[in-house]
C-alpha cells in the first residue's frame, strides 16, 4: 500500500472515528438504549444494526358479536416467532379490555354502569396442551390489564410457539374511549382480542400499564379475522374483505365492486337505503371474512343502519395500484357527508406530496363513531360541526397509517413519533383544502399558554409517565413545531428526501428516537446534535426578540436576540411608511455556533415604520419583544 493509499485510509478512519465520537457523545442516551448499540442491533449511522431482530405474531381470530346484550366472543390462534437471541420463559399478553374491570385504576372517568368483570379467558392452549388458568396457578399470573404466562419449556431463539385462547366480554356502552357501543346497533370494536406484547431489543417485554392516554406498541403481523353478526348488519374492519360476495346481496356487492376501480363517489347504501332488511344475505348470521398482511393491529365496526360511500384512488402511477376510500355514517351525521371526499384528496396529498410514498394499505375506512382515533385501514371519528376541524380530524387519523403503523413506532413511550408527524402533515392539508388561518395544530393553543413553564417538559420524556396537559403539549403540538424548524432547516427537498430515507430504512421496524436523530445526521452529512438537544432534552422554549434597529441612507440593520434556548428560524415583517411590507427570513441555521444574537443587514427601501418578529406556527413563549417602532 503507497502512503497516498495510507494517508487516505486514515483519513477516513479519523473522520469516521470523530464522527461517531460526535453521535455517542453528545446526545444523552439511557442505558437501555445504550446497550442496543453495544449489542449492535442499532448502528450509529441510523440504519438497523447488523444485528437487528424483531419477533412477531400471526392471529387466526373468530369472534361473535351479539349487538342485543353487548356481548363479544372469540376464539384465535396466534403463531409465535421468537427472533430473538434470547430464551423466553414467560409470555406476556395483553388484555386491554380489563380496562373497565371493577377495580383497575384508569385516567378517564366511565359510567358506573360500564364497570365489569373484565375478560373471561375460557381457555387457553399452548402447543395444544391445555393451561390452568386459575389465578393460584403456577403458570399464570394477572397483572393489571394484562397476563404473565409461563411457560414449562423455555420458547427459545429462532422458535415458535402456538397459543389458543377462547375468551368473552361485555363491551363498554356508555363510557366510548377509542371503543364500544356508538348507538343501539352501531360498535366500533378495537383491542378486543389477547395479544402477546412487544419483546424487543431495549426492554425486552414492554408492559406498560395501558390507563387510557399514552397509545399502543404493537409487533407486525398477518391477521385472519373472521367476523360474526346478525344478519342485516355491515362490517368493516382492518384489512381485505374476502367474501364480499357471500355477504352483501347482488345490488350492494355490484355497487362495492364499482368503488373499487371509480374515482367519483360510490353511494354503496345510501340514506333511502340504510334502514332496508335486504343489504346482506338472508342469513339468520353472516360471516364476514377479512385478511391483513404485516400490520400492527386489527379494529372493525359494525352497524345496521350506516350509509356507505366508497371511492378509489390510484396512490402509485409507476404501477396503477388503488387505494378503496370509504366512509360509514349515520344519516344525521351531517359532516359525513363530505368525508369520503376528504378522505381521498388527503390520501392523494400523503401518497404525492408529503410525505410522497404512496398509500402503504389497500384500503382506509373512516367510521363514524365516538372517538377521534386511529387503526390500520380504519378509523374512529366523531362528527364535528367546524369544516376545518373535520377536514383536520379526517387527514390527521389517516396519516397515521404512516406513523405509528407503516413504521412500527413505540407510542407508549415517544408519542411524539407519531403524533408530531400527524399533526405537520394533517397542518399542511388543512392549509392545502381549507386555509392556513384554519389550519391549526392539535393542542398548539395549550402549548402557547404553558410555553417555558414548568410543565413544559423535555420532548425525550417517555410518554406513559405523562399527564394531560403536558402528555398532549410533548406528543402533538411541541413537536411538530419542531419538525417545522427541521424543515426550515434542510430546505423542503432535503427534508422530504431525508423523510424518505428514514421511512425506508425503518418500515416494518422498531424505530426509536435515536435511530430517527442519526438518520437525519448521516442522510445529511452534517451533525444536527445543536438543534435536537434543545428540542428534546432540555427544558426551554423559544424566545426571539428585537433587540436593536438602526437605519443608515442605504441600509437597515437589525439585531435579533435569542432569549430562548430553542433555535427557531427568523421571519421579520418590515411595515414602511407607505403601508408597503417586506417579508425577511432566515434560516434556524443562524444560530449553529451557539450564538445569542444575529445581525440582520438589508438595503433600505423607504421609510421603515416598524418591525415585528413572527411566525404563523412557531410560537414565540414572549411577544412584548418582538416589535419594534420607529
Amino acid at each position: 500500500m503507497n502512503i497516498l493509499k495510507i494517508i487516505t485510509v486514515i483519513l477516513f478512519l479519523i473522520s469516521f472515528l470523530t464522527n461517531l465520537f460526535s453521535q455517542t457523545s453528545d446526545l444523552y442516551m439511557p442505558l437501555n438504549i445504550k446497550h442496543a448499540y453495544t449489542k449492535k442491533t442499532r448502528s450509529f449511522d441510523g440504519y438497523p444494526g447488523p444485528e437487528y431482530w424483531q419477533n412477531r405474531a400471526d392471529y387466526k381470530i373468530h369472534v361473535n358479536l351479539d349487538p342485543k346484550n353487548g356481548i363479544l366472543t372469540g376464539t384465535e390462534e396466534i403463531l409465535y416467532f421468537n427472533n430473538s437471541p434470547d430464551s423466553l420463559a414467560e409470555l406476556i399478553i395483553h388484555l386491554f379490555p380489563n380496562i373497565y374491570k371493577k377495580g383497575n385504576s384508569r385516567e378517564f372517568n366511565i359510567d358506573f354502569t360500564d364497570a365489569s368483570d373484565g375478560v373471561a379467558l375460557e381457555e387457553i392452549r399452548v402447543n395444544n396442551k391445555i393451561v390452568d388458568i386459575e389465578p393460584e396457578d403456577c403458570f399464570i399470573k394477572y397483572l393489571h390489564n394484562d397476563i404473565k404466562l409461563n411457560l414449562e419449556e423455555p420458547l427459545h431463539s429462532g422458535q415458535t410457539i402456538t397459543l389458543n385462547i377462547s375468551w368473552h366480554y361485555r363491551i363498554n356502552r356508555n363510557s366510548h374511549m377509542r371503543t364500544g357501543m356508538v348507538d343501539s346497533s352501531s360498535y366500533f370494536n378495537a383491542y378486543f382480542f389477547p395479544r402477546i406484547a412487544v419483546y424487543d431489543d431495549i426492554d425486552g417485554w414492554n408492559y406498560h400499564k395501558y390507563s387510557g392516554i399514552a397509545e399502543f406498541y404493537n409487533d407486525f403481523g398477518s391477521f385472519d379475522v373472521s367476523i360474526t353478526v346478525p344478519g342485516n348488519f355491515i362490517v368493516w374492519a382492518t384489512g381485505t374483505l374476502q367474501n364480499a360476495e357471500e355477504v352483501l346481496t347482488d345490488k350492494y356487492y355490484k355497487r362495492f365492486q364499482v368503488a373499487h376501480t371509480s374515482d367519483t363517489i360510490i353511494h354503496i347504501i345510501d340514506s333511502t337505503e340504510c334502514l332496508l332488511k335486504t343489504k346482506t344475505a338472508a342469513n339468520k348470521n353472516n360471516i364476514w371474512k377479512f385478511r391483513a398482511k404485516n400490520v400492527t393491529d386489527f379494529a372493525f365496526a359494525v352497524s345496521d343502519h350506516y350509509l356507505w360511500d366508497a371511492t378509489s384512488l390510484v396512490v402509485d402511477e409507476n404501477t396503477g395500484r388503488r387505494v378503496l376510500i370509504e366512509a360509514a355514517y349515520n344519516k344525521d351525521s351531517k359532516d359525513f357527508y363530505e368525508v369520503t371526499k376528504i378522505a381521498r384528496q388527503s390520501i392523494q396529498f400523503m401518497s404525492y406530496e408529503f410525505p410522497g410514498i404512496p398509500f402503504p394499505y389497500p384500503n382506509e375506512t373512516i367510521f363514524n363513531g365516538l372517538d377521534e382515533m386511529e387503526y390500520p385501514m380504519i378509523v374512529n371519528n366523531i362528527s364535528v360541526e367546524d369544516r376545518s376541524y373535520l377536514i383536520k380530524l379526517t387527514s390527521h387519523e389517516i396519516s397515521h397509517s404512516y406513523f405509528p403503523f407503516y413504521m412500527g413506532i413505540n407510542e407508549t413511550k415517544y408519542g411524539w413519533m407519531d403524533e408530531g408527524w400527524a399533526c405537520f402533515i394533517e397542518y399542511q392539508i388543512c392549509a392545502q383544502l381549507d386555509s392556513e388561518e384554519n389550519a391549526n395544530i392539535y393542542y398548539m393553543n395549550k402549548y402557547r399558554l404553558l410555553q417555558g413553564n414548568d410543565l413544559d417538559m423535555p420532548m425525550i420524556s417517555t410518554s406513559i409517565y405523562l399527564k394531560r396537559p403536558v402528555y398532549h403539549i410533548n406528543s402533538y403540538a411541541k413537536p411538530a413545531t419542531f419538525l417545522f424548524v427541521l424543515r426550515n432547516q434542510l430546505g423542503d427537498d432535503v427534508f422530504k428526501n431525508t423523510v424518505h430515507e428514514y421511512m425506508r430504512r425503518w418500515n416494518g421496524k422498531h424505530p426509536t428516537p435515536y435511530d430517527f436523530f442519526y438518520t437525519i445526521n448521516s442522510i445529511n452529512g452534517e451533525d444536527l446534535n445543536w438543534l435536537f438537544t434543545p428540542w428534546f432534552f432540555e427544558y426551554g422554549y423559544v424566545d426571539l426578540a428585537i433587540k436593536n434597529a438602526s437605519l443608515t441612507e442605504d441600509f437597515y440593520e437589525i439585531i435579533i436576540a435569542k432569549k430562548g434556548n430553542y433555535p427557531a428560524p427568523i421571519q421579520l415583517k418590515i411595515t414602511y411608511d407607505n403601508e408597503s411590507v417586506e417579508i425577511v427570513r432566515e434560516s434556524v441555521s443562524v444560530w449553529t455556533d451557539g450564538g445569542v444574537s444575529c445581525r440582520i443587514k438589508r438595503p433600505l427601501k423607504g421609510e421603515i415604520k416598524s418591525i415585528e418578529l413572527f411566525d404563523p406556527i412557531i410560537p414565540d413563549a414572549d411577544s412584548t419583544n418582538n416589535y419594534f417602532e420607529f
